[in-house]
C-alpha cells in the first residue's frame, strides 16, 4: 500500500464540557501564539505522504479560520479544503468522506484538531501499521481502576489489562472506512469514533502505541495544561 494519505480534521466540535467564557471554539484558542488547530494541521502539512487535509468546521466559523490560516501561513495552504460539519461526529466524517475521491489516496486519517501534541513518530507507526492491516488506531494502557456503573451502582469491574484508551489519527483504507460509514447508515447507527465503526463492519482493527501526550483538550484544566507543557519547555525534551 502507498503511503500516501489524507487527513480528516476535525475542528467542528460542540466543545460542550470546554465552557470557556470566551465563548470561542476551543481548537481556535490560542497555545503559545498559535490556534490550536494549527498545530496538528502543521504536521500534515509538512509531510509530504499527505495530499490534502479535509478541515471540518463550522459554516460560521470559517472566516476564524480563514483568518488565522492567512495570518500563520499568508494564504490559506494548497493542502487545505473546507468541509461544513455535521450534527454530529459521525456525520461530519461522513460528509469529509464524501468529497474524498476513491482514488484520491489509498488511506486516510482522522484526527481530532483538539489534539496539539501529535508527533510524526505517531504518524509513522500509523502508516507502517496500515502495511499490514487495512484499519489502524493509536491507544495507550488504562492506569485506573475501571467499573461500570449505572445510577450511582457498581454492575462489575473491567478488567484493566485488556482495556485501552484510544487516540486519534486513526488510520484506514480508504475503501473500509466507507464501507463502515455506509453500513452505519443504512443501519442508522452511531459509534463513539471510527475504529468502531470499522469494527462493526467485520474488518480487524490493529492497534499500536499512542502517546501520553497526544491528549485531547477536552475541559479548561487540559487547556491551562497543554499551556504549562509549552511554556515549561516539557515537549522539546521529550522531542
Amino acid at each position: 500500500m502507498t503511503e500516501d494519505y489524507a487527513v480528516i480534521l476535525l475542528a467542528a466540535g460542540s466543545a460542550s464540557r470546554f465552557n470557556s467564557d470566551e465563548n470561542i471554539n476551543k481548537v481556535l484558542m490560542p497555545l503559545n501564539n498559535r490556534p490550536v488547530f494549527d498545530y496538528s494541521l502543521r504536521l500534515f502539512l509538512e509531510d509530504n505522504r499527505c495530499k490534502t487535509v479535509w478541515l471540518v468546521i463550522k459554516d460560521e466559523e470559517k472566516q476564524q479560520f480563514q483568518t488565522r490560516l492567512e495570518s500563520l501561513y499568508g494564504v490559506t495552504p494548497a493542502k487545505v479544503n473546507w468541509v461544513t460539519g455535521g450534527c454530529e461526529r459521525q456525520d461530519s466524517v461522513a460528509l469529509a468522506l464524501d468529497k474524498l475521491a476513491t482514488d484520491e489516496s489509498g488511506s486516510v486519517l482522522v484526527h481530532d484538531a483538539a489534539r496539539p501534541f501529535l508527533t510524526d513518530r505517531l504518524i509513522d507507526r500509523l502508516i507502517k501499521g496500515l502495511n499490514e492491516s487495512e484499519a489502524v488506531i493509536p491507544v495507550i494502557p488504562v492506569t485506573d481502576s475501571l467499573k461500570r456503573v449505572k445510577e450511582n451502582e457498581v454492575l462489575n469491574s473491567l478488567y484493566r489489562a485488556e482495556v485501552r484508551r484510544v487516540q486519534t489519527p486513526q488510520a484506514f483504507s480508504l475503501s473500509v472506512l466507507k464501507e463502515a460509514f455506509e453500513k452505519a447508515e443504512t443501519e442508522q447507527f452511531y459509534g463513539n469514533e471510527e475504529g468502531e465503526l470499522v469494527e462493526r463492519s467485520g474488518h480487524q482493527v490493529k492497534t499500536v502505541a499512542g502517546e501520553e501526550l497526544n491528549f485531547k483538550l477536552t475541559t479548561q484544566l487540559d487547556y491551562h495544561m497543554a499551556i504549562c507543557l509549552i511554556d515549561t519547555g516539557w515537549l522539546n525534551k521529550l522531542d
